[in-house]
């Protein structure tokens, strides 16, 4: 049971860790996540949705409907996914001059490997359910 002081020094500590609180703060902490574009779903554009369709119809089979369609489209948006942040990761690894590495520039690289590792997952989860 915390004791009325450590409550009191919590509380104390919550109003000083709240995040920016000017106007120039809130939004650049809101363009975090959006950096490379991989905190968004895969763009809707008529070229993705094909090839998300056409490698969903490949994976559950020409007559499947319904559950196992879902599944495969599932598969396939995170199977592009994978490829699109790997594209990115090599075009950032070819433009690094790796005699000065600026510590920006693996942070970045280290951003790819959290999309990446949830990427897998969805793709993981999605071919358990086929």
């Amino acid at each position: 049971m915390a004791t009325d002081r450590q409550i009191a020094a919590n509380r104390a500590n919550a109003l000083r860790s709240t995040g920016p609180k000017t106007a120039v703060g809130l939004a650049r902490s809101s363009r975090n996540a959006y950096r490379h574009g991989f905190s968004c779903p895969l763009p809707s554009d008529p070229v993705t949705l094909a090839k998300v369709d056409a490698l969903a119809q490949v994976l559950a089979g020409k007559q499947a409907k319904g559950e196992d369609l879902m599944s495969a489209s599932e598969f396939a948006e995170a199977q592009l996914e994978l490829l699109r942040i790997r594209s990115t990761r090599t075009a950032l690894i070819s433009k690094i001059e790796f005699i000065s590495l600026s510590t920006q520039e693996l942070r970045r690289l280290v951003a790819l490997d959290r999309y990446e590792r949830y990427a897998h997952t969805k793709r993981r989860r999605a071919s358990a359910k086929l």
